[in-house]
């Protein structure tokens, strides 16, 4: 019943909501409960608790470039425009790059630090905003702009490769924003048998390029096929492109589940088979940093990470989205309320006492919206409620 109540929610929002800052309790409590905003300050006072950097707010995206420089994208508000700033972490100074209008809906950085990749909707001459795909140079300040059939992410970025991944009519299309060229690496043909009729595809290229992973479709509606060499094999589960990383030569991770039940999985090209990281979540964001080779993704709003070298996960206790870890893997950022902040690791593990006064104060919350019901938004509130008193219950015991 609730991952079917979850989905008919999820249909009454925009598109453009899922690539952005979400805050769940919005979706489940009425804006005139008192108790319900003071949520979020109490969960804001887990980020003071670990000593967090609060760098900015209205921040819709944001992104580790090098050891002391990150991006992020501050909203206008009531403009539709957006502003890229650079921030160094040692300085603590930011730097304004340029204004992008438009509503952005995605951002991805190639993981030399040369380029950002984006997709907005944006209004020209037609009623209907049109889609399009914005690629600006961090080295010569240079905006490129690719017309696209849509404005949510179709195109991919490989690891060590500064270049976009994209389908054109012609197929699987290599796209160099250093100096304009193009070429074709898989023919539509080839991957005609999975290519879903009015779906997005998009293709993922292994880091050493021997396998190319193709997913297409939409709406959590995906079909998936992993390619090397003159073989070619069915990838099942899959329900977010988006939400999906390789993780080295042989191992890729990726969401799956449907809404009210998420899931995120690890999957090797070796043995084809997977494993589950996280088993049930009402939203994953799931990332990955390559640097640090750890993935973030979120267990009902609470940060996990996830260490691909050494397979342990990390429960941080902070709630949040869009994650990205330094290079060295010391420290994070993550968004909240859009607000970003700079979250150092090891202030997380060794301020455990002050978290779990706040997580106390955090379950008290809920075990009196519990109690509420007329603040309640809808019929499904009590359901995530539950959810929420076994999660930070698990926390306070560890």
């Amino acid at each position: 019943m609730f991952r079917a109540s979850v989905a008919c929610i999820c249909l009454l929002l925009p598109a453009a909501l899922f690539a952005r800052d979400i805050n769940l309790d919005e979706l489940y409590f009425r804006k005139d409960s008192l108790r319900a905003q003071r949520l979020a300050i109490q969960k804001l006072d887990t980020y003071q608790s670990v000593q967090a950097h609060l760098v900015d707010r209205n921040i819709v995206f944001a992104g580790w470039l090098s050891g002391s420089e990150l991006f992020y994208i501050q909203e206008v508000p009531g403009l539709a425009t957006n502003i890229l700033f650079l921030y160094n972490v040692d300085r603590q100074r930011r730097t304004e790059r340029v204004r992008i209008p438009g509503i952005v809906t995605a951002v991805r950085a190639s993981s030399d630090g040369s380029f950002l990749a984006l997709k907005r909707l944006i209004h020209r001459n037609d009623v209907v905003p049109s889609g399009e795909t914005v690629i600006y140079s961090l080295r010569t300040g240079k905006t490129d702009i690719l017309p696209t059939p849509t404005g949510f992410l179709d195109f991919d970025i490989p690891t060590g490769e500064p270049v976009l991944v994209y389908e054109t009519s012609a197929g699987i299309t290599e796209y160099r924003p250093d100096n304009g060229s193009t070429r074709l690496i898989m023919e539509k043909r080839r991957y005609a048998d999975t290519a879903v009729p009015g779906g997005t595809t998009m293709a993922f290229l292994s880091p050493d390029r021997r396998n190319t992973l193709v997913i297409s479709g939409g709406g959590g509606n995906y079909s998936a096929r992993l390619y090397g060499g003159r073989t070619s094999l069915p990838v099942s589960g899959i329900s977010s492109a988006s939400e999906t990383f390789w993780l080295n030569a042989h191992t890729f991770a990726f969401r799956s589940g449907a809404p009210g039940g998420f899931s995120v999985r690890r999957y090797d090209v070796r043995s084809r088979t997977a494993v589950t990281l996280l088993s049930s979540s009402l939203n994953t964001s799931l990332g990955y940093s390559p640097h640090s080779a750890t993935l973030s993704f979120l267990n009902d709003q609470v940060i996990c990470l996830h260490s691909v070298r050494d397979g342990k996960t990390m429960l941080t206790g902070i709630e949040g989205e869009d994650v990205s870890l330094s290079p060295p893997g010391n420290r994070f950022i993550s968004i909240f309320n859009k607000r970003l902040f700079i979250v150092n690791i090891e202030l997380v593990k060794k301020n455990e006492l002050l978290m779990r006064r706040s997580w106390t104060a955090i379950l008290t919350a809920y075990r009196e919206l519990a109690l509420e019901k007329r603040y309640w938004e809808n019929e499904y509130s009590l359901d995530y409620i539950r959810r929420k008193i076994r999660l930070y219950t698990s926390l306070i015991d560890g």
